[in-house]
């Protein structure tokens, strides 16, 4: 199959990706196509749910999880042992909506201090395994405001929940900075302090039921080319 530039089609490479990466996967697409006739086939989502949809047998060839999610798939013979690579790491920070006033958070006590004011907050739930929700939840069990903040709390699915923000839905959100910054509307405010934040690690790999190996294969390999790593800060990752 031909695409309308005469590029030779081979077919879709499926990628199961945290949303962090969605950003950066969309800006090297073209890259990629132009290197190998696959186009990507994406799914983003949490960890927690690229875990039970590749257990239940949904097509993946690259997953893009944080460590501990890749050795669990490995553990469980669903990705290949070798074939992971850590690629990124990102940390937790705060968005307002654009023009919005913007809560002073460069210590600990300020941003419990912005939790409290803040009408609505919105996060990513949890229960999803996404690790910026998980992490957030501590931070409020240790603040002692966590009935508090979840009383007010609008909970994402595993998107961009600077899109509550955006909408006028919520104050504040915290998730991934890389994350923020995929919503046009919003302003981010910056990292959460240093003794609050959480910086999450994510990996590339290889399922075992990938129909693609290969490209799967090259793909983490683009992911790792100095180009794409230099390029990375301005989607809100750190390369490793």
């Amino acid at each position: 199959m031909f695409s309308s530039r005469g590029i030779i089609m081979a077919g879709n490479l499926n990628v199961m990706a945290s949303v962090a990466f969605k950003g950066l996967l969309e800006r090297f697409e073209p890259e990629f196509r132009q290197s190998t006739g696959f186009v990507f086939a994406p799914v983003y989502a949490p960890a927690g749910t690229v875990v039970k949809r590749i257990r239940t047998g949904a097509t993946a060839d690259v997953v893009v999880v944080t460590p501990e999610t890749m050795k669990l798939l490995i553990d469980e013979g669903l990705a290949m042992a070798g074939s992971e690579r850590n690629i990124a790491t990102s940390v937790v920070g705060v968005a307002v909506r654009t023009g919005a006033p913007r809560p002073k958070i460069a210590t600990p006590d300020d941003v419990r201090t912005a939790l409290i004011a803040a009408k609505s907050v919105a996060y990513t739930d949890p229960s999803t395994g996404a690790a910026s929700g998980v992490h957030f939840v501590q931070l409020l069990e240790r603040f002692g405001i966590a009935d508090a903040v979840k009383a007010k709390a609008k909970l994402g699915d595993g998107g961009p929940v600077a899109e509550f923000v955006a909408r006028g839905e919520a104050e504040i959100a915290i998730q991934q900075l890389c994350e923020h910054m995929l919503v046009p509307g919003v302003d981010v405010v910056g990292p959460l302090p240093d003794e609050l934040n959480k910086t999450t690690v994510f990996t590339a790999g290889v399922t075992r039921s990938a129909a693609a190996p290969d490209e799967g294969a090259a793909l983490i390999k683009l992911l790792l080319a100095p180009h794409v790593r230099a390029a990375m800060p301005s989607h809100g990752l750190t390369p490793v």
